[in-house]
């Protein structure tokens, strides 16, 4: 049962989108979660580059399952990893308005 979601090691996470181009078109995004796959510096970019970086999943509406927005470069996305502490099946819940997205 160590892989029981939301039983034990239940991990939430904020990470920034770095890819959205998902090769499935399922809306699938490439993020660096803080504090997992990254310790806040430049260098930590360097040591694991996007391409290593997991396809977070989506989660969508029940309602509106065919229609979505992938979230934009840069959005902070909150969520949950699906296999716990291993951290490598991420689910995105929502976009945190306001953080991390670049203005020109």
């Amino acid at each position: 049962m160590e892989n029981f979601l939301g039983k034990d090691n239940f991990t939430w996470w904020i990470g920034s989108v770095e890819d959205r181009m998902d090769p499935l078109g399922l809306g699938r995004c490439k993020v660096r979660i803080f504090g997992w796959h990254t310790d806040g510096s430049e260098e930590s970019k360097i040591e694991i580059p996007i391409q290593d970086l997991p396809w977070a999943h989506p989660l969508l509406p029940l309602n509106a399952r065919n229609t979505f927005s992938v979230p934009e470069l840069d959005d902070w996305v909150v969520g949950f990893f699906m296999d716990g502490r291993a951290g490598q099946f991420p689910i995105m819940m929502g976009v945190l308005p306001g953080y991390g997205n670049k203005t020109e």
